[in-house]
């Protein structure tokens, strides 16, 4: 049976594996499910349309799957958020459900977002990715696996985030960031997230050819048509190759470039 304290306020319509935990002056509306092993810690709230696989834990204050922040939103909208397993979100962290009918905000498994951070409605994030304090997604935004997003970070809406970004505290980025990619300031591309691929596990190979497919899709005084027919030309292994696709097919903001 669940562990839920005294103060807490559990909906009957909620679904409780039976080594939850609930701490004090929590919230946990109708119409959610959540998972084995998690902990929901004093204070936090759990709105209607949420489901929680296992082992995840909310910090205290934190916000699930409220109302998105979106002028033209109907709240009478049936929508949620899903979430994976062993994921962190520490204090006040905020997560906005769907604005879309019937569809959901979604994050993936053992993602750490440290406090206050946010995610707007319908952004999608993949997994083992960190997100330092303060840092803010807008809404529809797609975030890959294995980034770091430095404390502060302003992601504007509709961006693509490839998979081991990374990004500068403070830094704000209203065009898609490459994979394998360092950014910081304003749209200010870096250059490879060197470490973070050697740590990732990615072979010398892979490394040499990823630094190369940046430097002709990425760092040339070609036109992007130019570069990609350059790149075309030659054999990449599927690391390679998702950094060029990345450049070739970005979303409708764009993407960063030297």
């Amino acid at each position: 049976m669940p562990n839920i304290h005294p103060q807490a306020l559990v909906s009957p319509q909620a679904t409780l594996a039976d080594d939850v935990e609930v701490g004090p002056f929590a919230i946990i509306e109708g119409n959610v499910t959540i998972g084995s092993g998690c902990r929901i810690a004093s204070q936090a709230k759990i709105f209607s349309g949420v489901v929680m696989g296992g082992n995840n834990i909310v910090e205290h204050g934190a916000v699930i799957g409220g109302l998105p922040q979106d002028l033209a939103f109907d709240p009478t909208t049936s929508s949620g958020v899903i979430i994976g397993n062993g994921n962190t979100f520490r204090e006040y962290v905020t997560i906005n459900r769907s604005t879309q009918p019937e569809n959901n905000t979604i994050i993936g498994d053992r993602n750490f977002l440290m406090a206050v951070s946010h995610l707007a409605h319908d952004v999608e994030i993949g997994n083992d990715n960190v997100l330092a304090n303060n840092v803010m997604v807008a809404g529809h935004c797609h975030l890959g696996s294995k980034i770091v997003l430095g404390g502060g970070t302003g992601i504007h809406q509709f961006i693509h985030i490839g998979d081991f970004a990374m990004t500068q505290g403070n830094s704000g980025m209203t065009r898609d960031i490459p994979p394998y990619c360092i950014v910081h300031k304003m749209n200010q591309l870096s250059g490879l997230n060197s470490i973070g691929l050697k740590r990732g596990g990615f072979t010398l190979v892979e490394r040499q050819e990823i630094k190369l497919a940046f430097s002709i899709v990425l760092n040339s005084k070609s036109t992007r048509s130019e570069s990609l027919e350059q790149a075309d030309s030659l054999e990449w292994s599927p690391a390679a190759t998702k950094l060029i696709e990345a450049v070739r097919s970005p979303s409708s903001k764009g993407i960063l470039t030297r």
